[in-house]
This record gives C-alpha cells, structure tokens and sequence, in this order.
C-alpha cells in the first residue's frame, strides 16, 4: 500500500515546511496537505521535493472562517468558491497534486436538497478549473457528530452528487468518518470502490493511530489491499503523542501480505 502523510495533522510539533522530511524519515512516501496556503506554493513545493516526498493532496480554500468547512455547497459563498478553486488550482499545478478535495460546507437541513445540486454543479466547474493544473476534485463525506449540519454526512448523498456531477468527480474515503457513521469501514470500501480516488484512515473513536481504538485495521487495510485500489492512503490521524512515537502501525502495513484474508 502506498502511504502518505497528513502533515495538517502529523509531525505538527515541526512547523509546515520542515514536517516533510520527517515524514519521509518516518518511511511515508507521500504527503497530503489539508490547507498549504500560509505559504507561497513555490516554497511549500521545495519543501517537498528537497525531502523527496510528492504532494498528492491539497484542500480547497475553506474560506474566511474555516469552522465553516467549505463553500462549494453554499449559494451565499458562489464568488468566494471560484475564487478558492483558481486558488487551489494554482497550488496543484506548483505542488503536482492529483487531487483536491473540495468540502461543500455546513448548509442547514432544510437547504439541503437545493445545498447538494449546488454541489454538484461546482464539481463539474472545479474540475474545468483544476484540469489544467493536472488535478480532480475530491468530495468527501463528514460524520455529522464531528461536523455538524455538514451539507454531505453520509454516503448515499455523495453517491447522489458525484452521479449529478456527471464524473467530474471523485471520492475521497475516510475510514474515520465512515466508522463515526455507524458503517463498517471494510464493507463500505468495497461497496463504494467503483468512485474511491484517495483513501484517509484514523481510529475510532478517538480520531487517533490505528491501535487506539477499537477498529479492526488488519482487516480494513486487507480490504483495501486485496480490492485493487491502487491510489494513496492517506494517515490523517491527531496523534496521541509526538508523531513518531506512535508510528507502531506502520511496519504491519508497509509489509502488507500481512493483512492479506
């Protein structure tokens, strides 16, 4: 399996810049960056290829008030989502990321039906923008427990909306997030692998390493392994402690027949 590194979330007992070698010293081959914009993407894109360690996710800009989580999904914000795609675009082109995730925003309920076409129709257009910087748009779904009144909580409504998009998009899977619901994380990959263009794990509940709570990520990670997905797995975890004293996990996936059924 390919793993890459969270640095919005990892090693952030180091400021930004310096986390990317110690996630390349860690043994991660990746590193995904949640919101690089506190510094000019030619600086965050030497960061990363002084330590050898290829960006292969960003966020969109989230706005203002990033509490907010996303613009893509709210009519109010229509100036402030083009701008952040052109934003986002921009990095991915500097930093060579594949993918962006664009969130849709906290919408409330009786908005959401209006709130998901809306979000559709942004995919399609940030794919039009990213497109020429080489990237795809990401939509990823959040637990409502953590993200409350967030305008995709569960996975049949993004299912709904990367269909209204019409393949513009992609989906972005969090095993985290998927356990918050209720899911079985292993069940639903293989139900949603059809659309999974960039996988995210921590444990739940918690939101910490893998061995901190109570999913099974022998199994889970079997899953993922013996699908066929062969695009990044993202850690996107808060640690318990300094990174690297809870990278434990990692040998056990890195020699992945260990988690082959």
């Amino acid at each position: 399996m390919k793993l890459s590194a969270n640095l919005s979330l990892l090693f952030r007992e180091l400021p930004l810049l310096e986390r990317f070698a110690a996630a390349r010293a860690a043994g991660f081959t990746a590193a995904e960056v949640q919101l690089p914009y506190e510094h000019p993407a030619a600086v965050v894109a030497a960061a990363a290829r002084t330590a050898g360690l290829p960006v292969v996710l960003i966020n969109a800009p989230m706005g203002e008030d990033p509490r907010e989580l996303g613009l893509a999904a709210r009519k109010d914000c229509m100036a402030a989502c083009r701008d952040s795609l052109h934003r986002a675009a921009e990095y991915a082109a500097a930093l060579g990321a594949p993918r962006v995730n664009v969130l849709a925003g906290r919408v409330p309920a009786a908005q959401r039906d209006a709130a998901l076409r809306l979000y559709a129709v942004n995919l399609a257009l940030a794919a039009e923008v990213l497109a020429p910087a080489g990237a795809r748009p990401l939509l990823e779904v959040l637990n409502p427990m953590d993200a409350a009144d967030y305008c995709v909580p569960d996975f049949d409504l993004a299912w709904q909306v990367l269909a209204d998009a019409g393949g513009a998009a992609g989906l972005q899977f969090d095993v985290y997030h998927a356990a918050m619901i209720g899911l079985d994380p292993a069940r639903e990959f293989d139900r949603r692998l059809s659309r999974i263009e960039h996988v995210q794990f921590a444990d739940c509940p918690g939101r910490h390493e893998p061995g901190t709570g109570k999913l099974d990520f022998a199994r889970i990670f079997a899953a993922i392994e013996g699908s066929g997905y062969d695009g990044w797995v993202g850690a996107e975890y808060h640690p318990q402690g300094a990174t690297a004293t809870g990278l434990d996990w990692m040998p056990a996936v890195t020699a992945v027949k260990t988690f082959r059924e």
